[in-house]
């Protein structure tokens, strides 16, 4: 998703309108719509203001992530890697890996239980 499509779901979700979000964030109405409708790409310091304003994170303004909601906690080095290899994966393929994943953490529980 792109930075446009982003900031029209969130100005939809919270209720506001491009120019309630410009007035609050001291952005001319023209620059936001450009944001919105992609012309124009928001610098590092406004996709910082608009996560804030927002309260989320600068990849969901980026579109890198689907979760609005900020981790509670950071991927360690390992999920990380994790996470990339998933990415890698060709999407017909995913489906088998998610499975392989979860009889994995299925094991791991039983095994859990066991020794309990």
């Amino acid at each position: 998703m792109d930075i446009g499509s982003q900031l029209r779901n969130l100005l939809e979700e919270e209720g506001i309108t491009q120019k309630q979000l410009a007035e609050a964030l001291n952005l001319s109405t023209t620059t936001l719509n450009g944001y919105i409708k992609n012309r124009r790409q928001p610098d590092a310091k406004t996709i910082i203001r608009l996560a804030s304003y927002f309260h989320t994170t600068t990849d969901y303004i980026y579109g890198l992530t689907s979760f609005r909601e900020p981790m509670s906690v950071p991927y360690n080095a390992e999920e990380r890697h994790l996470v990339n290899i998933y990415r890698g994966i060709p999407e017909d393929q995913k489906p088998l890996y998610l499975e392989t994943g979860r009889a994995f953490s299925n094991f791991a529980k039983k095994n859990q239980q066991k020794q309990k």
